[in-house]
């Protein structure tokens, strides 16, 4: 607009140029500028058309030439945004095309019978002025470049050194599992594991006991080892067999050998086999044999996800609520279903254990994390249920 707004009157009164062609030459100095910022081409093409408009239009008399100030100063703008904005090669284009108008008013010296050293000294000022803006453009836009660079260089140093921070902390509490959680289950296997040769007439149930503790506890060494290696980074730790759908019977037997009343029900798609469990049943007939069939139908981040929600929500009911029954509904449609709900806690001497409040939220993010959706809260009659749908 100030481009405008000086050059138009300057060059129709001072430079006798007819109103409209100033008009037009002025706005095409001008519109070359914001031009150059997304078209630098056609910016210079522009640019260069309205330089070589104004030093055929001018009276070569009236003052400078063949650059007048105005067109001095928009060149000169055109140049530093060109090298402002974009790789040096498109201003130096730009320089060399004021250069080609230099030089045709020097071979239009003769013509113009003004003295060759004012239209010299005018060429070398604009070439001066347009090399220098080229040299301060090229250099702010190598400096910002680097500045840029060295933001983003030490943004990545900030995210290495938080997860080197991150990997040294999980290395702690994996060491700490590792000297406490992990030593007191191996306590407790091999003192399942040996107690029927330590501890002579021991009755056939209580010998079950003992190896469904073993077996427990060694199951939880298992899946600990497997925590440990994530915890630690380690590479292994992807190859590591997980739990799948296929695996919650088993982790229903489990719990029903340690006296806990689980019900168990399955989509009986998932079991073509015949593997249907039953209210209290103490195994699940046919489910060996079914773990093909369920891996074919269930992708193995929504299995693992489904084992974890079952396997935790037990887990809560029977920390939360000792000696009520439980009732575990798995079926799988467009979705997999979820429907984990206990009853009160019995009486008569059954103490509820604290938690640390993090089953819920564990459950939740596994959940949410593959898109599912997580409901949960007490029932009317003093339960919990817990519900989720997993996608397929």
């Amino acid at each position: 607009m100030v481009l405008i707004a000086t050059g138009w009157p300057i060059l129709a009164a001072v430079h006798h140029v007819h109103v409209a062609i100033a008009m037009v030459l002025a706005v095409a100095q001008a519109v070359a500028l914001p031009l150059a910022v997304r078209r630098p081409l056609p910016a210079i093409g522009l640019g260069l058309a309205a330089s070589l408009g104004t030093m055929s239009a001018v009276d070569p008399d009236s003052g400078p030439w063949p650059w007048p100030v105005t067109t001095l100063i928009a060149y000169v703008l055109l140049v530093l945004v060109l090298s402002l904005r974009h790789p040096w090669r498109l201003g130096a284009a730009g320089w060399l095309a004021g250069a080609v108008v230099g030089g045709l008013g020097l071979a239009l010296i003769p013509d113009t019978g003004l003295p060759p050293e004012m239209v010299i000294s005018n060429v070398t000022t604009v070439a001066s002025l347009t090399g220098g803006a080229l040299a301060v453009g090229s250099g702010l836009q190598v400096l910002l470049a680097s500045r840029s660079q060295l933001d983003h260089e030490r943004q990545l140093t900030a995210e290495e050194e938080t997860k080197r921070r991150e990997l040294q902390q999980r290395n702690r509490i994996a060491q700490e599992l590792h000297d406490v959680v992990a030593h007191s289950m191996s306590v407790i296997s091999v003192q399942a594991t040996t107690a029927p040769y330590r501890l002579p007439g021991m009755d056939e149930p209580t010998r079950g006991e003992f190896h469904s503790i073993a077996d427990s506890s060694r199951r939880a060494l298992t899946e600990m080892r497997g925590l440990l290696a994530i915890l630690r980074g380690d590479d292994a730790a992807d190859t590591t067999p997980q739990p799948t759908i296929a695996d919650i019977p088993q982790l229903v037997i489990t719990t029903r050998s340690s006296g806990a009343q689980v019900e168990l029900e399955i989509d009986p798609e998932l079991l073509p086999l015949g593997g249907v469990t039953t209210a209290g049943g103490t195994g699940v007939p046919g489910a060996a044999s079914a773990a093909g069939d369920w891996s074919a139908v269930v992708p193995p981040a929504s299995g693992l996800t489904a084992y974890r929600v079952v396997q935790e929500a037990i887990s809560n009911a029977l920390r939360h609520a000792p000696g009520a029954a439980i009732r575990v509904q798995v079926s799988v449609g467009d979705q997999i279903g979820i429907r984990i709900a206990n009853g009160p806690p019995a009486r008569g001497g059954f103490v509820a254990s604290p938690g640390a409040g993090l089953g819920l939220k564990g459950i939740r993010e596994r959940v949410s994390a593959l898109g599912g959706t997580v409901k949960a809260g007490p029932t009317p009659e003093g339960g919990y249920t817990v519900k989720a749908r997993l996608p397929l």
